[in-house]
């Protein structure tokens, strides 16, 4: 009976780390689980794994059992999250009512919870091609052609994606074949079509490959003093982004096209922009595994705060004060939300968000860098100065927008949590 309490802590810790949910929660509900179970539990959440440490609270004086948990945080599943906190809130009230915590049957349910499936294969590819159109909207991408190219390299990208997920357990090979797919389809484009934004015909299907929620996750660490592992993340993230960067420019290369023509210059009604935001809020909900039934909350906060930024850039506000708003709306109305549903907050955050991601001036900051090194000698004054503009505007929109969603979460944390909780702080 130790043996499959224990079982449950580790698998418990495993579940909650390895599909998105914050380090916080996830050591602070694992100890729940544990107290719930008689033990004492430290823990050290690293990239390749958890440290575990037990001890019986009826033995206070036995030395402690330290385990390795394997486990890496590289994926987002806030249904797994979400039944997984029902489980040990339901073990936790039998426990304090002095019920009898059946063991066993916690063992099942959590295996049963890492077995579930993603989202559909439907809903997968379906929601990237809707996403990645809508975010070409937002973009003031108006033209039906292009808007329907968008689809179709998102949509045969999230296909590859699915397909790679069952033959390769390598965490960047996704990334890379889907943007490199959209870098062909774009540059294709290019060549062969004439009409409005064709440039976001590569860059929409690469933005709904940028990993926000780690992003997110990785700077609370930091910010927590998790060093190791929030170094660990980052890197994961950098790597990713690298992946997507190589990918859309190999893409490009082949086609003989290039990141520098086609933009549009529309801008998008307040309506239609909510609209679209609601609409990429929803793609990364299934992408994240979240229930239908969950996921109006999460569409609506992101209709609200891209309405926000909407009314920024109008005012002349500029997009990183635009992207501030919106994030520091989304991140004080998630920061509840996240605790109410029992879902990871980065997740939800990033979701409500992910249109503001800076992935165009990414993008164009890789192409600019492959630019400037081809023209060697011969590189202008202009081209350099842009490249470093693109580089400079994606880095302070991700800082913002960081401290946007992160700030207000460690406020409302700060006055809401129990004293127990804040000590983990």
């Amino acid at each position: 009976m130790k043996a499959c309490a224990l079982q449950n802590i580790h698998q418990a810790a495993s579940l909650l780390l390895a599909n998105g949910q914050t380090t916080h929660r996830v050591v602070h509900d694992t100890a729940r689980l544990a107290d719930a179970y008689g033990y004492e539990l430290k823990m050290v959440p690293q990239w390749d794994g958890v440290v575990c440490w037990t001890r019986p609270h009826s033995e206070p004086n036995a030395l402690w059992s330290a385990q390795m948990v394997t486990v890496r945080p590289a994926g987002v599943d806030m249904r797994k999250v979400a039944r997984t906190l029902e489980t040990i809130d339901s073990i936790c009230r039998d426990a304090q009512r002095g019920l009898s915590t059946h063991i066993a049957d916690a063992n099942q349910v959590f295996e049963s919870i890492a077995a579930l499936a993603p989202s559909s294969h439907l809903r997968f590819v379906l929601m990237a091609g809707f996403g990645a159109s809508a975010l070409g909207v937002i973009f003031g991408v108006s033209d039906g052609l292009t808007l329907a190219l968008i689809f179709f390299a998102a949509a045969l990208g999230a296909v590859a994606r699915r397909v790679l997920a069952k033959v390769s357990s390598n965490l960047f090979v996704q990334p890379i074949v889907a943007a490199l797919i959209a870098g062909v389809v774009g540059g294709l484009a290019q060549h062969y079509f004439k009409g409005d934004g064709l440039q976001f015909v590569e860059i929409a299907p690469c933005m709904i490959l940028v990993p926000g929620a780690h992003i997110l996750n990785s700077s609370l660490d930091l910010i927590r003093g998790r060093l190791g592992l929030g170094i660990g993340r980052l890197m994961y993230c950098a790597l990713i982004l690298l992946a997507i960067c190589m990918g859309l420019l190999l893409g490009l290369s082949l086609t003989n096209a290039s990141l520098a023509s086609g933009m549009a210059a529309v801008t998008t009604p307040l309506w239609l922009d909510i609209l679209c935001a609601g609409a990429a809020v929803a793609a990364f909900a299934a992408f994240f595994s979240l229930p239908w039934s969950m996921v109006i909350a999460p569409v609506a906060v992101g209709m609200i705060a891209h309405g926000s930024r909407w009314w920024v850039l109008e005012l002349g506000g500029g997009v990183v004060l635009g992207a501030a708003v919106a994030c520091l709306i989304a991140g004080t109305v998630m920061t509840l939300l996240s605790r109410g549903l029992q879902l990871p907050f980065a997740a939800l955050a990033f979701a409500s968000v992910v249109s503001l991601m800076p992935g165009i001036f990414v993008f164009k900051f890789a192409d600019g860098l492959i630019n400037v090194y081809a023209a060697g000698a011969q590189a202008t004054l202009p081209m350099m100065a842009q490249t470093a503009a693109d580089g400079t505007a994606a880095l302070l929109i991700v800082l913002v927008m960081t401290l946007g969603l992160i700030v207000p979460k460690m406020i409302i944390e700060g006055l809401l949590l129990p004293d127990t909780e804040k000590k983990e702080l």
